[in-house]
């Protein structure tokens, strides 16, 4: 198994081709029972990074099983892969034998980011509230 932020993948296919070592990770991969792509589209990556992860996509099919997280659409895929003709190329291959599991809208990490949030806030005005009850109860005894 291995697993990727997808536009790290992406950078390090860029590279690969920059030092003219391509398909070397492909053939890595392909050698796995499972490549898991996280976060695709997120951040960005070139027109050239979004050819090169097709093709790399292209060569794990029927090889290896992927599993890509995104919380985007397959309509808005195109905005990642920028060419909408590639996109239709490559969603066929992935769509082929896929399972479909749908989260919801709201990630893990934000949802326990916002708990871890709301259990702050609430202890710090509980805190204040200790606070002001001890100087009214020090007011009081001063009178």
């Amino acid at each position: 198994m291995r697993f990727y932020s997808t536009v790290e993948l992406v950078n390090s296919l860029e590279q690969e081709k920059a030092t003219g070592k391509q398909g070397q990770l492909a053939l890595s991969l392909i050698q796995m029972d499972l490549v898991i792509l996280d976060e695709l589209g997120y951040l960005p990556f070139s027109q050239v990074g979004g050819a090169l992860l097709f093709h790399l996509l292209s060569k794990l099919y029927d090889r290896t099983s992927v599993i890509i997280t995104t919380n985007l659409t397959f309509a808005e895929w195109s905005n990642v892969f920028i060419d909408a003709k590639l996109t239709t190329e490559l969603l066929a291959p992935l769509t082929h034998y896929c399972h479909f599991i749908k989260t919801g809208n709201e990630s893990f990490g934000f949802k326990q980011s916002r708990a871890t949030a709301k259990e702050h806030i609430m202890s710090r005005e509980l805190s204040l509230r200790g606070s002001l009850i001890s100087e009214k109860a020090k007011v009081d005894t001063d009178v």
